[in-house]
């Protein structure tokens, strides 16, 4: 804040110096008016400028700005009635028009591309101070559309022939780098985005019409043009303002959006691998502590046809051999539900056919995904209908379900049905909650429908992503 003191006292400087050059006019029409309007003016644009360069300071739009705003107050030397200073403010004055163009065609970094912008930006800060220089060469003060002006101290001889000639030279090249900037900028916002487009809009409506308006007046001198060319530059720094504003909240969103496909990612790679850990569970369940119950019980076997000479030795091995089918039964259905080895191996729809199997109510099995789909996919679908067929079965009191998984479109729907009493609530269970995780890693959608007495359908949503 302390850099900005010299500015905001330069700026105090330079509009007071204005006022009263205003006020002491001997030529200006409405100097109260024009007291009032020109340091507003030019503190609006120094003061918006501060602002914006403190809220994004690696953004040069702001720092252009409060040049503008010096330059317009240059621009208002024209109502001094020193010879001198009036031909300053002839001449100089201009610049505002080419930081003005700076502005618009760097918009919203306040950094110029190379080539056809750079060359835009280069011909305005020729064009608009020096365009018009000629004629002041040649032209009485009326030709300057102010008869009561001093002499300018440019003045060679008055000679209105070619005053008219420079003049409209001067206007030619006005309106040919308006025709330029405004195909450029056309182009520009056609190829920008819509959130892009709502920041660019009101700059370049406003930056476009006050270029227009000034290109008129210049042409023809009309107060009419010259005052609504000033009002619509008074709006401009509102509309740089507003347009850095929503430049910043673009940045914002797109901050968000970047975050939120991190986390995403971040979610999606959690998934894959507790799916890899399942997987490795599943297989050092089955190549170790399997294989070693199927060896005990072998061994129990063995053990068992030796011991017919002793009954009571030998009904002791016949019940350790029941418990050791039961564990070993366990531990199968266990390993099938950390991850079934049939879906790795095989695919969904084999899997899927082991586990209607498992179920004590009769389910309808529809599956129409030809093909292997990715394995995030595939597990996500096999432990949807794993949840769906474990409720069947512990709760709906159901008589019948359906599994119906279909591909159509880049997505996969499941579906799990059943006609027992509804009445399921999500929120009440960590399984559904836990697959709704699961889908949601992989962009995906669970939807819960179970009115009290209709029954049940469970129905999961997935996007098949590009694989490799």
């Amino acid at each position: 804040m302390r850099r900005d003191v010299p500015i905001v006292l330069a700026a105090l400087a330079a509009g007071a110096t204005v006022v009263v050059l205003m006020l002491t006019s001997d030529h200006l029409t409405a100097p109260v008016v024009w007291a009032i309007f020109a340091p507003a003016v030019g503190w609006s644009f120094i003061g918006t400028g501060l602002y914006a360069h403190h809220r994004r300071p690696e953004n040069r739009t702001g720092m252009l700005m409060v040049l503008l705003g010096f330059a317009w107050f240059l621009f208002n030397l024209r109502a001094s009635n020193n010879a001198t200073v009036y031909t300053i403010g002839l001449v100089l004055g201009g610049l505002w028009g080419s930081f003005f163009l700076h502005l618009g065609i760097s918009f919203p970094t306040g950094r110029v591309n190379p080539g056809r912008d750079r060359a835009l930006v280069t011909a305005g800060y020729l064009i608009f101070p020096f365009a018009f220089v000629p004629v002041a060469l040649f032209a009485d003060p009326h030709q300057l559309n102010c008869d009561r002006c001093p002499e300018n101290v440019l003045l060679i001889r008055a000679d209105s022939d070619l005053a008219t000639i420079f003049n409209a030279f001067g206007a030619l090249l006005y309106a040919g780098l308006f025709t330029l900037v405004l195909i450029r900028s056309v182009r520009h916002w056609r190829r920008a985005s819509a959130f892009e487009r709502l920041q660019l809009t009101p700059v370049y409506v406003c930056a476009l019409l006050a270029f227009l308006l000034v290109t008129v007046a210049q042409a023809g001198g009309s107060d009419v043009a010259w005052w609504a060319a000033y009002v619509a530059t008074g709006l401009m720094p509102f509309a740089f303002l507003g347009g850095l504003l929503r430049s910043h909240v673009s940045h914002l969103d797109a901050e968000l959006r970047e975050s939120h496909e991190e986390l995403r990612a971040s979610r999606a790679r959690i998934v894959q691998a507790g799916d890899a850990a399942r997987r490795k569970i599943e297989r050092d369940l089955h190549d170790g502590a399997q294989s070693r119950l199927v060896a005990l019980s072998l061994l129990l076997r063995s053990a068992r046809k030796r011991a017919d000479s002793d009954p009571g030795l030998a009904e002791l091995l016949d019940r350790a051999q029941e418990e050791l089918q039961t564990s070993l039964a366990e531990l199968r259905e266990l390993a099938r539900g950390i991850h079934p080895a049939v879906l790795t191996d095989r695919g969904l729809e084999p899997a899927l056919d082991a586990l209607v199997a498992r179920v004590p109510v009769p389910v309808t099995l529809e599956v129409r995904a030809e093909g292997r789909l990715p394995g995030p996919v595939e597990s996500a679908a096999y432990f949807v209908v794993s949840e769906g067929l474990a409720n069947v079965a512990k709760y709906s009191r159901a008589t019948q379900a359906s599994v119906c998984v279909r591909r159509v479109d880049g997505r996969v729907t499941v579906e799990v049905s059943d006609d027992g009493v509804g009445g399921a609530d999500a929120a009440r269970g960590s399984g559904l909650r836990g697959l709704s995780d699961r889908l949601a890693a992989l962009d995906g959608r669970l939807a819960l429908d179970s009115p009290p007495g209709r029954g049940t359908r469970l129905r999961a949503e997935l996007p098949i992503a590009p694989s490799g």
